[in-house]
């Protein structure tokens, strides 16, 4: 079937009404929600149906198909995320004039997926490299995230090495640092990983308040601060706003 203009357009909006609802409703339906000719929305459904993207439960209704299941296995949340925090990420980097960064907690570290801004050739740090989560902002924003459980599994694994003297090693400060962190919604490392280094960090959360992902701006020019922090913490949490990949919710 050739993609006449806005084929595709119409298609990838009926499957994403059709996946959303449910099967609450009949196609009749979710066309006419949509404003779109029944006629054209039964061959939309058809060729959905014939790529396995959806299939046909009974009599005009139909249902996410086998591929959207397969795409959903293969799919990872952070992964999603990083093309969507990208641009974001990017022109927060600018504003601040700082680098900004984006990861995930694997197996007890904190796994960067992504890393820019102009002040970025600063850091050590790298796409794909790992680093220890208790003293970096990053780290602590998942560790924040965490269930009780596997908090306390994390905590018992010490010892925490000191990497400069702000370093936080003690499991009860730590601990206590991880819940202040939980409470306000932020992270910070305050030269804990490198002398001169100052992060703020946020973590990402789907929709059910889970945390798969944290996102963080990183200043060496002394210019941010515990103490004045706020505007940066607040243009994070906006962007962690729009940083939830809904194709995964």
């Amino acid at each position: 079937m050739p993609l006449e203009t806005g084929y595709l357009d119409r298609a990838l909006a009926l499957l994403d009404a059709i996946v959303r609802d449910r099967g609450q409703r009949s196609l009749s339906e979710i066309a006419k929600s949509m404003h779109l000719p029944l006629a054209t929305a039964h061959r939309l459904a058809q060729r959905l149906v014939s790529t396995g993207y959806l299939v046909r439960s009974r009599r005009g209704y139909y249902h996410a198909g086998p591929v959207l299941a397969h795409l959903r296995q293969a799919l990872d949340e952070a992964e999603v995320a990083v093309g969507i925090a990208r641009p974001f990420l990017e022109r927060l980097a600018r504003r601040f004039g700082c680098t900004a960064h984006l990861g995930r907690f694997d197996q007890d570290m904190v796994t960067y997926l992504l890393k820019t801004g102009h002040a970025q050739n600063d850091l050590f740090t790298k796409e794909t490299m790992q680093q220890e989560a208790y003293c970096s902002g990053l780290g602590k924003a998942l560790l924040s995230g965490l269930g009780k459980d596997r908090l306390e599994s994390y905590l018992a694994g010490g010892p925490f090495i000191r990497l400069t003297p702000n370093t936080i090693v003690d499991e009860g400060e730590l601990r206590k640092e991880i819940a202040l962190t939980r409470a306000r919604g932020y992270a910070i490392d305050n030269c804990e990983i490198s002398d001169g280094l100052f992060c703020v960090a946020v973590p990402l959360k789907d929709e059910t308040g889970d945390v798969f992902a944290a996102i963080s701006l990183s200043f060496t020019d002394a210019s941010v601060s515990p103490d004045n922090c706020q505007p940066v913490v607040a243009a994070l949490k906006a962007v962690a706003g729009r940083i939830r990949p809904s194709l995964l919710s």
